[in-house]
């Protein structure tokens, strides 16, 4: 399990500090509010968010792992493998709108996601090609 460090008495120690800076640098970076990395994390407010961003207190390991997924890297300050960043297939900008689209299309049950798929003329497993 992954644990996070504190002075005695509470204080915010730089390990803490450091990590809350990059979680907010990452986020910055990706394009997203609080609040959408808050509903995509399944937190119930952006509060908790906001508290690791400030070094107030962090994510468990579950989650810290789930951060590193959804920012795209490998590591965050080091903890985990290389700072290699996770290489994508695409380096595309993305407006509010498509990552709104991508964020209700990750929450949708299977239905909606095959209703969606052949809308787009895909088939389930992203393939190009038109559904008959």
């Amino acid at each position: 399990m992954l644990y996070w460090y504190r002075k005695e008495g509470g204080e915010q120690d730089m390990a803490s500090k450091e990590l809350g800076g990059k979680l907010r640098e990452l986020r910055d970076s990706k394009g997203f509010t609080q609040q959408q990395v808050a509903d995509e994390l399944g937190l119930k407010n952006k509060s908790t968010l906001g508290s690791w961003e400030i070094g107030k207190s962090e994510p468990d390991a579950f989650t810290f792992l789930k951060l590193c997924k959804l920012y795209g890297v490998d590591n965050i300050l080091g903890v985990f493998g290389d700072e290699t960043p996770t290489p994508k297939k695409t380096d595309m900008h993305l407006t509010d709108q498509e990552r709104e689209i991508i964020l209700r299309y990750r929450k949708s049950d299977t239905i909606d996601k095959q209703i969606v798929l052949r809308a787009l003329g895909m088939d389930e497993k992203g393939d190009n090609e038109k559904m008959a």
